[in-house]
């Protein structure tokens, strides 16, 4: 990031990012089915041209909805965000509102008999839209403020640094095999941890966590704290326990036993 940031500051970055990730993970798991969509209105157009021998208007709009489809569930591959869901409602409304002025002769004062099929295929376009409208707005509730670029490029980078790290050839991460099983980064004031089930980063200040060594018949254990939560006993490696009390010494506290 550009300019430090401290501890509050930081967890909010963090919360802003994880949040952020849960999002665009839950739209780019919804792409499949808008693909699905969209080759399932492109189908039916194509069956009704067969049926039909030509193109009509109503056919030329399914398949603009399939299109629409195709792009907004590439778009959700590529580059997933809220917009993505807007956009999946509003292709629904469109074709709802095209549909309706087609099977009922636009602005005719006495509108001609709807067919049945294009009635169902109509109020299923209109559910599935309300559908959409209703998780955009929820998802754009659950993202009060997106992060921007820079912390998510910083997240991402300290993420793939401190899975990567070995305690014993970097004085700065601690290897922690607890449940869930974490990796620590000690920068300054502030422990990083990557959560490997989870894939996300949280943190603490130096004050806020320790590690307590036990020692047993077989091998040294260590129990992690964090914020008063403790976490089961794991199997301590010298290198992660050298490099922490390396770490809570340069803090000022005395050397942990």
């Amino acid at each position: 990031m550009a300019e430090p940031l401290d501890v509050d500051e930081m967890r909010q970055t963090l919360a802003r990012v994880s949040t952020y990730r849960r999002v665009t993970d839950a739209v780019h798991a919804s792409s499949g089915r808008t693909i699905l969509g969209g080759l399932f209105y492109l189908g039916l157009g194509y069956v009704l041209y067969n049926t039909q021998g030509g193109f009509t208007p109503i056919i030329v709009g399914f398949l603009a909805l399939g299109v629409g489809e195709l792009v907004v569930g590439l778009w959700k591959r590529i580059a997933p965000s809220p917009e993505c869901i807007l956009m999946d409602a509003i292709l629904e409304f469109g074709f709802v509102v095209y549909l309706a002025f087609r099977v009922t002769n636009g602005f005719a004062i006495i509108p001609k008999r709807a067919d049945p099929f294009f009635v169902i295929i109509g109020l299923w376009a209109l559910f599935n839209g309300y559908q959409h409208l209703q998780s955009y707005f929820r998802l754009r509730k659950v993202l009060v403020e997106r992060p921007t670029s820079e912390h998510l490029a910083y997240v991402d980078d300290l993420s793939d640094e401190i899975a990567a790290g070995d305690p014993h050839t970097d004085p700065a991460v601690i290897e922690l095999p607890t449940k869930p099983r974490l990796k620590g980064k000690l920068l300054g004031d502030v422990a990083f941890f990557y959560d490997y089930r989870s894939k996300e980063l949280f943190l603490c200040a130096r004050d806020e966590m320790r590690i307590d060594r036990r020692s047993s018949s077989d091998e040294p254990q260590g129990v992690l704290t964090i914020l008063q939560q403790q976490f089961p006993p794991f199997p301590l490696d010298s290198a992660t326990w050298n490099n922490y009390v390396a770490w809570k010494t340069a803090g000022g506290d005395p050397p942990p036993r």
